[in-house]
């Protein structure tokens, strides 16, 4: 009603600037009321849109040019591009700033978005994966990603995202805006604190080290200055130190034991680039969370209570069980380096018994909090490894890798569900996949010419301050939706955990 106000307002004024002005600026200002109209209209759309619930995901199971226009699509397009790539290059998913892109610019529709942006993500693990996969740890002989922690941490992820879930069934929307400004905003603050505090801490070292060297200077050109030429004797102790060399060339050093075979091999062990333990368990526990989901959606139905309340619970027994497992076998792998005399250096996880009672409640409240607030749980692992003291790059890559498997799962349980068409699931997996690549690819060139680790934690706290403000408005938006349609805002709902005429 205000837009058609307005609009016969620009009319009534068209005719008293025609007179007054003339034919060809009162042409002008119509046009330029009415597009500012448009303009509006297009806006109160788009959050009509993304604060809707009523949206399904037929619009997705159509032709990508059919459902969607041009403009549309272009604009979403190169903001997931923009975006995609600063999330990516951060470690993390991005999927607190791609749903209402693909909600409000798009148009699908809040819950339609949700599966695209699963699809962005996947894509943006990929990309990131084949430029992290192979990379290597800038201080050790080892991969880029931590396997041990990803593994662990994986376990925990998952089985807190079914309480998670259960809880966002639960709540009402509005108790779920506030715990995800609340949680976002702290984590955001937190790592930008902790992203300062190393900038000055790298500054500091950057100083000493300008420092050393001109002191070094210093000395080489006085010690250059009073130098005499070498005598006989000097030449001779040359000689002596060249035969003394092994065959490969390597001094031989004095005083410095030896490798023992068993720690050779924990180091070695250490040293795979893709270690067959971690990838057997984190395959197996990603395919039991496919099957889980699919069965549960599917197959099952609260109007047989029994089965499907242990049904619901059997991750309990799975994933925890998984946890367990992972637990002692990382606690039995410290022991024996320690026995052996294996060197960690700074940054590294040790899986002591005190170190491993803190990763569960950890991973869990993790996992709780992306079911509940429908996060990837990168915003939260992220910050996490952060804080405990991990290098940021291995923080990053590790907290990645771990989306590449909670993405894929999320991906085949919508296209399994048939929410999701092959047109769009290609499309936005394909230009994920190119943001994914230019994340990577950007953050290590500036992390090569400036050697400031520190602005990856940066990014990672901007993302996150990003994603906070863009989620909450989206929360906003729906609250009032509901609001305006007399729904109440602090309901507790289960309907989805009561029989329905239609599970019959």
């Amino acid at each position: 009603d205000f837009i058609v106000c307005v609009d016969k307002l620009a009319l009534v004024t068209f005719e008293k600037r025609r007179l007054f002005f003339g034919e060809g600026v009162g042409e002008f200002y119509l046009r330029w009321v009415r597009g500012g109209c448009a303009g509006m209209e297009w806006l109160a759309e788009g959050a009509r849109r993304l604060g809707s619930t009523d949206d399904t995901y037929e619009v997705l199971k159509g032709g990508l040019f059919e459902e969607t226009e041009l403009w549309a699509l272009i604009v979403a397009t190169i903001l997931i591009l923009t975006l995609g790539s600063l999330a990516a290059g951060a470690g993390i998913g991005g999927g607190g700033l791609f749903v209402p892109i693909y909600a409000f610019v798009l148009g699908v529709g809040a819950k339609a978005a949700v599966p695209l942006s699963k699809c962005t993500i996947l894509g943006a693990a990929i990309g990131n994966f084949v430029s992290i996969g192979w990379s290597r740890h800038p201080h050790a002989d080892r991969p880029l990603i931590d396997y041990e922690t990803s593994t662990f941490m994986q376990s925990g992820e998952l089985l807190g995202v079914i309480f998670g879930v259960l809880l966002n069934l639960l709540l009402p929307e509005l108790l779920i805006i506030i715990f995800l400004a609340g949680l976002l905003s702290y984590n955001a603050v937190r790592t930008l604190r902790k992203g300062r505090t190393k900038w000055i801490q790298e500054s500091e070292q950057f100083e000493k080290e300008e420092k050393s060297k001109d002191a070094a200077s210093g000395v080489e050109l006085a010690e250059a200055s009073s130098a005499v030429p070498a005598s006989e004797a000097d030449l001779d102790h040359v000689v002596v130190a060249y035969e003394n060399k092994e065959d490969d060339g390597q001094e031989k050093i004095s005083g410095k034991p030896e490798r023992s075979p068993e720690l050779q091999k924990l180091y070695d062990d250490a040293a795979a680039q893709f270690p067959v333990w971690a990838w057997s368990i984190i395959l197996l526990m990603t395919g039991f969370s496919v099957v889980y989901a699919v069965i549960k959606a599917e197959l099952l139905s609260p109007c047989e209570p029994g089965v499907y309340w242990f049904f619901y619970f059997t991750p309990v027994i799975v994933l925890g069980g998984a946890m367990y497992v992972i637990a002692v076998f990382l606690n039995k792998l410290h022991e024996k380096r320690v026995a052996h005399g294996y060197e960690y250096i700074d940054g590294d996880i040790q899986f002591s018994v005190e170190q491993l009672k803190k990763f569960p409640t950890v991973s869990l409240l993790a996992g709780v909090a992306a079911g509940l607030l429908g996060i990837g749980g990168g915003m939260v692992i992220g910050p996490l490894f952060i804080e405990i003291g991990m290098q940021p790059q291995v923080g990053t890559s590790s907290c990645a890798f771990m989306i590449l498997w909670t993405a894929t799962s999320g991906v085949i349980q919508y296209y399994a569900a048939g929410k999701l068409g092959w047109e769009f699931m290609i499309w936005f997996m394909a230009f994920g996949f190119v943001s994914g690549q230019l994340g990577q690819r950007g953050v290590n060139k500036v992390l090569k010419q400036t050697g400031r680790p520190s602005i990856v934690v940066l990014l990672l706290g901007s993302i996150i301050g990003v994603a906070c403000i863009a989620m909450t408005i989206s929360g906003i938006l729906k609250v009032a939706h509901a609001a305006e349609n007399g729904d109440p805002l602090f309901k507790f709902s289960t309907t989805d955990f009561t029989c329905q005429d239609d599970d019959y």
